[in-house]
């Protein structure tokens, strides 16, 4: 079954990015603008929920209400409180401060899970803090309110741009690489012990050359993986795949446009999957069939 995408809002400046689903709206990133937006799926109409917001892409809604998001711009998590306040997190490991953070994905123990990429647009400001020689899934856990400590994850990522929990939480699966840069790009499973660390990567997918790899995950009820990969550069063009936690691709369909960028399920049931892309859309498919993991 063709899954039949609708641009419901948009298109906006430059690419729209994070998505996470609060309980009656979808929040979702229009970069560029520096905006955070919530979609009403019963208004049909899409508002502005944060302003200046350095650039944020990667969001995922807390049990309370609030929200953590991934600021390229600010090379932070910055975390949006139910009082309208935001709050920064830790942004120093070993002393120095991390990278440009693109995915985030909270754990059932309040864990902080980021993809800590290198970014073709510069954070802001002068460049008075380098980049780390590596760029890895770091993990913020909290160590009392408002406080966290860094923990580097993955030591063997070249490039992670998407992080995802599988329903059980016991497999880490990062989609990992950089085409502009040159990186091979993959998807990553990781086993998650029971203190949190994990192993080596057991490669799910490898692409080729001119493929640009997955840029959005997100997991329907039955665990599988749906993924955001692919453009019209090269390699089998843009889509939407479903993917097995074994690594089979299950199902792929035509993205509603390039460079599909995040994906999250939403509305009545979390029985729509909403995709955002390179050209600012937000897009909705309510046909799919699946429905997504509530958490």
């Amino acid at each position: 079954m063709a899954w039949n995408f609708e641009l419901i809002a948009g298109p906006y400046k430059g690419r729209t990015g994070g998505l996470a689903w609060d309980g009656k709206g979808m929040l979702f990133s229009a970069v560029a603008e520096e905006r955070v937006l919530r979609y009403d799926p019963s208004t049909k109409e899409a508002d502005t929920f944060r302003r200046w917001t350095g650039r944020v892409n990667g969001l995922a809604v807390a049990p309370d209400g609030s929200v953590y998001a991934a600021q390229e711009g600010g090379r932070r998590v910055v975390h949006y409180r139910t009082d309208g306040s935001t709050a920064p997190t830790e942004e120093l490991l070993d002393g120095a401060h991390h990278n440009q953070p693109l995915d985030v994905q909270l754990d059932s123990r309040g864990r902080i899970w980021f993809a800590d990429a290198y970014n073709a647009q510069p954070p802001y400001g002068p460049p008075a803090y380098p980049m780390l020689d590596h760029a890895s899934v770091l993990r913020l856990d909290p160590t009392g309110p408002g406080t966290y400590r860094i923990e580097r994850i993955t030591h063997d990522t070249c490039g992670p741009r998407a992080v995802l929990l599988s329903k059980d939480e016991r497999t880490l699966y990062v989609a990992d690489g950089d085409i502009d840069r040159g990186d091979v790009c993959q998807l990553f499973a990781y086993e998650v012990s029971e203190f949190g660390s994990v192993g080596h990567a057991h490669p799910l997918l490898t692409f080729t050359a001119i493929d640009r790899g997955i840029e959005g995950l997100c997991l329907d009820s039955d665990g599988n993986i749906v993924a955001c990969m692919g453009w019209s550069k090269g390699g089998a063009g843009a889509a939407i795949a479903v993917i097995s936690p074994g690594g089979t691709i299950l199902e792929t369909h035509a993205s509603p446009a390039d460079l599909p960028m995040r994906c999250a399920f939403g509305d009545d049931g979390l029985k729509s999957l909403y995709v955002t892309a390179g050209d600012g859309g937000l897009y909705r498919a309510t046909d799919t069939g699946r429905r997504g993991l509530k958490r």
